[in-house]
């Protein structure tokens, strides 16, 4: 998902409620409308050039010729400054698969895969190659089929990311060494460090003019816009991770234009940015003890980590400091998708064994030696396949120790998804400023995430922002919408608790909760649980029960054991037969994938 003055909120802003509802003009009645000339412009819908999502492959080409007329790209106007539209322009960027039948179109669907920092741009198409392949024969095939006849899909790039006007943080200034493990971070060397890269990177984003207006509240508005540009009376919308914050934050402002709405892996909107950064390590290292330790002792001739979970909980808190903390870093990454979760406890078998050939060097930072001793030692004595893989792992975690033993000074860039992260983070709600207090919060969590918790040593931006520049809405306008929640039961992005408690302020709401899964960002899931409720609440249906429970699919080596398909598109029938979901499903499986990676943090989305 996975971190602040109220400019906005002066002067002209309260003046102009009705602005801010985009109806009528500000001041007296014969006063022009600055923003009437957003509202009226004309958008050019254009053939898509081919690198617009800044990579080609012949999935792309593929999809470009398939597409054909229906696949456009518009670039729109937006005020740099929703309460003063004078500063000047920002540009939105959009690419829009029309419905398929327009004589059935119910509007349009926007999408959000998350971050702050996340590229939107191409989420549409990514869903719209999973859906595509689904089966017209088999009733819940025909469905997503339906979605693709009746809305126009669209994906855009949030402000400041992407193919619209992009923001970038960026100062000559080198960034200081920090250390990270749970050994060496509580130091006044390393705190001051820590502070000063903090203070640096605010700096820096704060040298460039558009900062201020890269928040949450400026892209729900530039979303109204191309809502209205479309010529559509309501919003419809899936957001994934923050998309849920930027869909709740919409929905705030404008509660009578919400039509569909789902927010997949949801944020606690009632909560704060840090808030929800916070909550990361300890539920991190719950899906270590609770989840992935269980995993692994129900198969231990395959994971070899130990026969009881007591014995592979055991094995983290063994480690050195340092690989405790390179061990982090991988897990919180592949902690994002269930499918990830035999190559988690691959990674903690090589760190296992990695710390065993660092304790036996006499030199652990000599790097020939290292590679040596990782060349000749064995991972998996059992098989083959398994010691290759794991020795690849390892081989990458040393990198990383290596790379933390020898650090590198360099100037402090930040790319626009990185710069987007911080501006959003600092621009949207209130962080703690004062740095003895950060520092007793990391110490308090340091117990509960050993391995999690230090990378909120490189988010510490905020502290140094200046305050943020807008004021996030109340939750009173939320409470009587038909919004549709999905939420996995041990997300380590947007933690489950935080979920629950934003529901449970929603009386009007609607929850899909799978219980036993980590996925971070459900649908489509590809089984008959979840994707039929999902996909007929955005064809109009609505739930009648406040939630509906739905069994997590289960892990690669339990459905092994137990003979229990992964999920219902992975029955090997003949592509013939009306009663798979998908036509062919290996193809669906695969696409369902790359649209899920296009949902992860942008670091990990490839």
């Amino acid at each position: 998902m996975v971190s602040i003055d109220k400019f906005l909120r002066t002067g002209v802003w309260f003046s102009c409620a009705a602005v801010s509802a985009g109806l009528v003009a500000c001041g007296g009645s014969g006063d022009p409308d600055p923003l009437q000339k957003y509202r009226e412009q004309t958008v050019q819908w254009a053939a898509c050039d081919a690198t617009i999502l800044g990579r080609t492959s012949p999935k792309i080409d593929s999809l470009w010729a398939e597409a054909g007329d229906r696949l456009r790209c518009a670039s729109v106007r937006a005020p740099l400054d929703w309460s003063n539209p004078e500063r000047g322009d920002v540009v939105i960027s959009a690419l829009r698969m029309a419905a398929g039948k327009p004589e059935k179109r119910r509007g349009a669907m926007f999408f959000n895969p998350g971050g702050p920092g996340g590229d939107g741009l191409a989420t549409n198409l990514n869903l719209f190659l999973a859906c595509s392949g689904s089966n017209p024969s088999n009733p819940q095939g025909a469905q997503p089929l339906r979605l693709l006849d009746e809305y126009d899909m669209v994906g855009f790039s949030p402000r400041g990311t992407g193919a619209s006007t992009q923001l970038h943080c960026a100062t000559n200034e080198h960034a200081r060494f920090v250390e990270f493990s749970a050994s060496g971070w509580d130091t006044p060397a390393n705190i001051a460090n820590a502070h000063y890269n903090g203070s640096k990177t605010a700096e820096a984003c704060l040298k460039n003019p558009i900062t201020p207006f890269i928040n949450t509240e400026a892209t729900a508005r530039d979303m109204d816009l191309l809502r209205g540009l479309l010529g559509d009376q309501k919003l419809n919308y899936v957001g994934y991770s923050y998309g849920t914050w930027l869909g709740a934050w919409y929905a705030a402002l404008f509660p009578e234009r919400v039509g569909r709405m789902v927010l997949d892996s949801s944020t606690d909107f009632s909560s704060t940015m840090e808030g929800i950064l916070t909550s990361q390590g300890p539920v991190r290292q719950r899906l270590l003890d609770d989840v992935m330790a269980p995993y692994a002792a129900r198969h231990p001739d395959y994971f070899q980590l130990g026969a009881n979970e007591a014995l592979v909980r055991a094995i983290t808190p063994g480690l050195s400091s340092q690989v405790q903390n390179v061990l982090g870093i991988k897990l919180s990454n592949l902690g994002y998708k269930r499918i990830n979760a035999d190559q988690y406890l691959f990674t903690v078998s090589a760190a296992k064994s990695l710390d065993a050939v660092l304790k036996s060097l006499p030199d652990p930072s000599d790097e020939d030696a290292l590679e040596e001793a990782i060349d000749e030692h064995v991972f998996d004595a059992s098989s083959r396949s398994r010691d290759a893989v794991i020795r690849n792992i390892a081989v990458e975690l040393a990198q990383i120790y290596l790379a933390r033993l020898n650090p590198t000074s360099t100037s402090i860039i930040l790319d626009a998804s990185e710069s987007v992260l911080h501006a959003v983070h600092c621009n949207d709600t209130v962080a703690t400023t004062d740095l003895t207090t950060w520092a007793s919060i990391l110490r308090t969590l340091a117990p509960k995430a050993p391995m999690f918790f230090s990378g909120l040593l490189d988010l510490h931006t905020c502290a140094f922002w200046g305050g943020p520049r807008v004021s996030k809405p109340e939750l009173t306008p939320l409470k009587p919408l038909d919004i549709l929640f999905v939420q996995s039961q041990y997300d380590t992005a947007t933690y489950t608790e935080g979920a629950n408690n934003f529901f449970a302020q929603l009386p009007a709401a609607r929850r899909v909760y799978v219980s036993g899964d980590f996925d971070h960002g459900i649908y489509p899931y590809s089984d008959s649980c979840v994707d039929p409720r999902v996909t007929n609440y955005l064809l109009g249906e609505s739930f009648t029960q406040r939630e509906a429970v739905c069994e997590g699919i289960p892990f690669t080596q339990d459905a092994a054991k137990s003979g229990v398909p992964q999920a219902a598109a992975s029955a090997p029938e003949p592509a013939s037969s009306a009663s798979q979901v998908y036509k062919d499903p290996q193809k669906a499986r695969e696409l369902i994938e790359d649209f899920k990676r296009g949902i992860l943090p942008p670091n990990l989305r490839r």
